[in-house]
């Protein structure tokens, strides 16, 4: 989120904060606070943000059409992009038809006596007026929640500049991944793609595992020889990435290390007060598999087949080993990994900072405007409150400044006599 955003649920935490038992607000509810704020982000980005967003669609040849985004409140342009990297906009016509999928009735030869902007003597076209647009047409059309297009748009991409709302939010989901353990080295598994009585090693010392991150990246864990590096004797904090399990000598069951994995991930070191690496990652097993959660998600999750292989060396596959891996006894912390569900970032409601004042004054002037037991004159300094802010808030968020000054006072001069 950019910085200088705030979250809704930002605003609602530091309004509560500020009550107390003298307040005339003091037993709003969240819900209640919730439901005014969002109101107030509607009115301030109508009114003072005007937060504009851009969108491409491809329209379709057939309909003619796209739907608008559910955040749409007013259009600002359609258009194309050019290469002079330019917005160069489309016309609004108000006579074209909703319905592209009609036949058509009315020609459009050069001698249609329904068209008036044809002569039908020499010329042709003697009479047409200005204001056409060569580049194409489009039509809103609110009831269906569509804009429509002329047919020389078909088949292109349109830029769409629009005011939203403020509040449309897209919630976020978890990204869940499921893991079948190995055993640990100690405790081999027959190799059948391999060469005739050769055991392939499985989890040893400096074994990695790879998880996605919340923030698109790869989180990685490193297994651990407890007797090697005996996590009774440690002397400084050992790494919340680190899992001591026993990987020598007998080593450990896959249900074994699957437990000592799942322990921290969720819980860190506690013996040595070291947190987990990420709260937002949560892990349970089952027998020797894994399904690990991550929530809160803030970037797209990276797949587990990403095309840069990041996974797979999580992963064996007896099918793919090559001749070096299975000479080195290369090892494998799992020997099956699958998506169960694709998890997506979420878009919460969030204000600007200029305008955050202005959203508390107006949370606390409609809390109590319909308030009977609260003084007349306390709602009217609320309100008077509200509007102050509020156009302090549209001074703030304007960008006029000396350099805009001057450029929009040049634009008249041209290096031309002028007639």
């Amino acid at each position: 989120m950019a910085i200088d955003y705030t979250t809704i649920e930002e605003i609602i935490n530091d309004f509560q904060l500020m009550i107390d038992d003298t307040s005339y607000d003091k037993e709003a509810s969240v819900y209640q606070l919730r439901l005014l704020a969002l109101q107030g982000l509607r009115e301030l980005t109508f009114d003072v943000e005007q937060k504009v967003k851009t969108t491409t669609f491809a329209v379709d040849s057939t309909t003619l059409q796209c739907t608008l985004p559910a955040d749409y409140v007013k259009l600002n342009r359609v258009g194309y992009r050019g290469d002079d990297d330019e917005f160069h906009p489309l016309g609004n016509n108000p006579n074209l038809t909703l319905d592209a999928s009609v036949a058509s009735q009315v020609g459009d030869e050069a001698y249609d006596e329904n068209n008036p902007y044809y002569h039908t003597d020499i010329g042709k076209k003697f009479g047409v007026g200005g204001g056409k647009n060569t580049l194409g047409y489009y039509r809103i059309n609110r009831q269906d929640g569509t804009i429509n297009f002329s047919s020389d748009v078909g088949g292109k991409t349109v830029f769409i500049e629009y005011i939203s709302d403020g509040i449309t939010s897209t919630p976020a989901r978890d990204h869940i991944v499921r893991f079948t353990m190995h055993p640990s080295a100690g405790q081999g598994v027959s190799n059948s793609g391999a060469t005739t009585n050769t055991v392939f090693y499985m989890i040893e010392d400096n074994t990695l595992f790879r998880i996605p991150g919340t923030d698109g990246s790869t989180v990685t864990y490193t297994f651990k020889d407890a007797l090697l590096s005996p996590y009774e004797d440690l002397t400084e904090n050992p790494s919340n990435k680190h899992i001591y399990i026993s990987l020598s000598g007998n080593g450990s069951s896959s249900e074994q290390v699957a437990d000592a994995l799942t322990k921290v991930i969720n819980e860190g070191h506690p013996r040595y007060h070291v947190p987990p690496s990420d709260s937002n990652i949560k892990a349970s097993n089952i027998g020797d598999e894994v399904t690990i959660t991550i929530s809160n998600l803030t970037a797209a999750p990276k797949d587990l087949l990403d095309p840069d292989g990041t996974f797979d060396l999580n992963v064996l596959v007896l099918t793919s080993l090559t001749e070096d891996q299975i000479e080195a006894k290369t090892p494998f912390p799992t020997s099956k990994q699958e998506l169960v569900q694709l998890g997506s970032a979420g878009d919460t409601p969030k204000i600007h900072k200029f305008c955050e004042e202005a959203l508390r004054s107006y949370m606390y002037y409609k809390y109590i405007q319909r308030k009977r037991g609260i003084p007349a004159n306390e709602k009217q300094m609320a309100k008077r409150a509200y509007y102050n802010d509020k156009r302090l808030a549209r001074a703030r968020m304007m960008n006029f400044n000396k350099e805009t000054a001057m450029l929009t006072s040049r634009k008249a001069f041209k290096q031309s006599p002028k007639i």
